[in-house]
């Protein structure tokens, strides 16, 4: 008798295989875990709106792995900014071992949370940092250090770009993960990516396979250092 575990490991398995990512069946098991063990905490803490299994391994298990071609070597540093529920960084942490992560958000509550669940299932190449990254991208340890930034946040990629870049060594790059309509967003970016130091030179457009979601990846590679001056508050980067 197949369990539900089982069922849903196999699921999301078989639609790797459709946007041609392999899985390790320890791997599968744990990124099932972790949606178990967050929906359960989700029914008093709010991490997401998908609360449906199959809708929420389409759109937070898969949708985060979508980056893995992408990712050329392994032992990468790689922030993932405004993480929420854990989206994308603990897919991509339980998927890549050898990458080392850090998973950014300003609401401590929620990061704590996804903490303790990572801690549960066992995923040690994390680090949790609660700080807005306007801030955090000034601290010496965190700027110019990454070799990729990602982020599925819901900022459009003017503002996105602002955040993440400053995190970016020279030679890295950002991907954010965005939807269509998607170029008039690229377009009104181009100017303060230049100014960030950065360059858009990719946009891999894709479907999850199980909803037929639409999804774009935008890589952004960092060719200059970012100017001292940016970030900019958040405020003025929202306004300007």
């Amino acid at each position: 008798m197949i369990t539900q575990s089982q069922k849903y490991q196999n699921i999301l398995e078989n639609n790797l295989k459709e946007i041609d990512i392999k899985l390790s069946q320890p791997k599968l098991e744990a990124l099932v875990e972790y949606m178990h063990l967050l929906l359960k905490v989700n029914k008093s803490i709010n991490l997401t709106r998908i609360v449906h299994p199959e809708d929420f391994i389409d759109k937070h298990l898969i949708d985060s792995l979508t980056i893995l071609p992408l990712i050329k070597h392994s032992d990468q540093n790689i922030i993932d900014i405004g993480t929420g529920g854990g989206f994308p960084g603990i897919p991509l942490a339980v998927a890549t071992p050898k990458n080392k992560f850090v998973l950014l958000d300003s609401t401590g509550k929620k990061l704590r949370v996804v903490e303790q669940i990572a801690n549960e299932i066992g995923v040690k190449n994390i680090t949790f940092v609660h700080a807005r990254a306007e801030e955090a991208s000034r601290l010496p340890a965190y700027r110019d250090h990454f070799d990729y930034a990602i982020s599925r946040a819901v900022a459009e990629l003017n503002i996105l770009s602002e955040l993440c870049l400053p995190f970016v060594k020279v030679g890295g790059e950002l991907i954010a993960y965005k939807s269509e309509p998607i170029q008039k967003e690229m377009a009104k970016a181009e100017d303060i990516i230049e100014k960030l130091g950065g360059e858009i030179i990719a946009k891999k457009e894709l479907r999850l396979p199980i909803t037929s979601s639409s999804r774009v990846l935008i890589e952004i590679i960092k060719k200059e250092k970012t100017p001292e001056q940016y970030p900019r508050k958040f405020s003025i980067i929202k306004n300007k």
